[in-house]
């Protein structure tokens, strides 16, 4: 298995381009990968801090383009124009409030919530797939017909059925690594496409 080394080519590369962290690279390949941003784009991102997602869709979005993130911490320095809401993305209240600054259904959500890890596989694989299922019904609230949503999500006796949500509610759906996420992760990404949002 590979060592992971903490300052390998993505650290390296995100110090460079003053990015906070190699995290950006993962939503950089993944749109470029799917093409599901287009200048003028509604964006909301879950789970933004430390903000390295933000720069990233906010370029991609570009003037014209409206980017929204949500954290329980404070992003330092946001990048332009990009609005950032401190909250808790299971709080009804905090999905309004970034309802309300997308001004408009979202062509895309993207989702980078994680929990802190406890070590207890059982206990950390649950609040996993309660913030996937957080996120889901974010943009079951947020998404235009069509949107597109990007999670991150954990390999865990779930999984199977994580992915059959989303199946449900999008035409396209796949898993993936990203050439940024450190070796021996855990760490997939989930890209939904084409969403058609159906009744329970």
């Amino acid at each position: 298995m590979p060592v992971y080394e903490p300052r390998d080519k993505f650290y390296r590369k995100a110090r460079e381009r003053g990015l906070p962290s190699r995290a950006a690279f993962k939503i950089e390949e993944l749109i470029a990968r799917a093409r599901i941003v287009r200048p003028g784009a509604r964006i909301a991102d879950l789970g933004c801090a430390p903000g390295g997602w933000l720069a990233i869709l906010a370029k991609a979005a570009g003037p014209e383009g409206r980017v929204v993130g949500v954290d329980i911490v404070p992003v330092k320095n946001p990048p332009r124009g990009v609005a950032v809401i401190v909250g808790d993305i299971a709080e009804p209240s905090t999905v309004e409030r970034v309802l309300g600054e997308l001004g408009g259904p979202a062509d895309l959500v993207t989702s980078d919530l994680a929990p802190k890890l406890t070590g207890i596989a059982a206990r950390d694989a649950a609040r996993s797939e309660a913030l996937v299922d957080a996120a889901l019904g974010f943009a079951r609230r947020a998404l235009k017909p069509g949107g597109a949503m990007v999670v991150k999500l954990f390999m865990s006796a779930g999984f199977k059925q994580i992915v059959a949500r989303f199946e449900r509610l999008f035409e396209k759906v796949e898993v993936t690594r990203t050439e940024a996420t450190r070796p021996g992760s855990s760490e997939l990404y989930l890209v939904a496409r084409r969403f058609h949002a159906r009744p329970d």
